[in-house]
């Protein structure tokens, strides 16, 4: 896999999506503000109806065979599993924004943990003010990719449903 440059993210991105310093987050965030919201209405959807279809895959795949080069020894890099698209198209198009911020980065970890995406990325730069917005966009952004509160609220209610139910059956069987 070749590596980019910065001008190359710049064509494709348009004129409007200028590198900056900070504010990558919300820039994205209102680019793709009607997808983000109708995944948050699909995503609640899903847990009352976990039958229904979705435009949700697997990413993991799609991140890493573009990205496998930043992500560092030891580092597995990509855990994301069945997310939705959107999300997958953010986390994208921030590493490109990274990638032009600070050349050297090395992704560590970008992974699902309880209901949110995280990420682990290391700048690789001795500017302190530039190593503070990184953290600071990568905090803004696992903000934006995580699933609605009252989501995670029925997925552990229903889990503690199962176990609960779990538990009577093999109380009853004996």
């Amino acid at each position: 896999m070749a590596k980019y440059g910065p001008h190359h993210w710049r064509k494709i991105w348009g004129k409007n999506m200028k590198p900056k310093k900070s504010g990558i987050v919300e820039e994205l965030k209102e680019k793709h503000k009607e997808r983000l919201a109708l995944t948050q209405i699909e995503l609640k959807r899903q847990m009352a109806r976990p039958e229904t279809g979705s435009d949700r895959y697997i990413s993991d795949i799609l991140m890493f065979s573009k990205w496998a080069y930043r992500v560092g020894k030891g580092w597995y890099g990509f855990s994301l599993g069945d997310v939705p698209r959107v999300w997958t198209d953010v986390l994208d198009e921030f590493l490109c924004w990274l990638e032009i911020q600070c050349p050297d980065f090395e992704n560590q970890q970008i992974k699902m943990k309880i209901g949110s995406v995280r990420v682990y990325v290391d700048p690789k730069t001795n500017d302190k003010a530039l190593n503070e917005a990184v953290r600071a966009e990568c905090w803004k952004l696992m903000d934006l990719l995580r699933m609605p509160q009252n989501l995670k609220n029925v997925k552990a209610s229903r889990r503690v449903y199962e176990a609960r139910k779990k538990q009577k059956n093999t109380t009853h069987t004996k």
